[in-house]
C-alpha cells in the first residue's frame, strides 16, 4: 500500500490523461532503473523531489511485492 504522501506526491507529478503505472514506468525509464539501483546513483539528482518519490515508490513496491531480502 502507497501512503497518502506518497500518492499526493506521485498524483502531483502525472500527466494528464497518465495512470499511475505510467508515471512509474516513465520515471524508471528516465532513471534508468533496467540497469540496476546501483548504477542509479546521480541519475535523478537534476531533480530531487523526482529521485525522492521514486525511491518512495520503489520501497513500497518492495514492501508489496516481497522484493526485500
Amino acid at each position: 500500500m502507497v501512503t497518502r504522501e506518497v500518492y499526493e506526491r506521485l498524483r502531483s507529478l502525472k500527466r494528464e490523461g497518465e495512470s499511475f503505472s505510467d508515471l512509474i514506468a516513465r520515471l524508471m525509464e528516465r532513471s534508468g532503473a533496467d540497469y540496476g539501483l546501483e548504477k542509479l546513483a546521480g541519475l535523478l539528482s537534476e531533480n530531487e523531489e523526482e529521485a525522492r518519490l521514486f525511491e518512495e515508490a520503489v520501497k513500497e513496491a518492495s514492501k508489496y511485492f516481497g522484493w526485500t531480502s
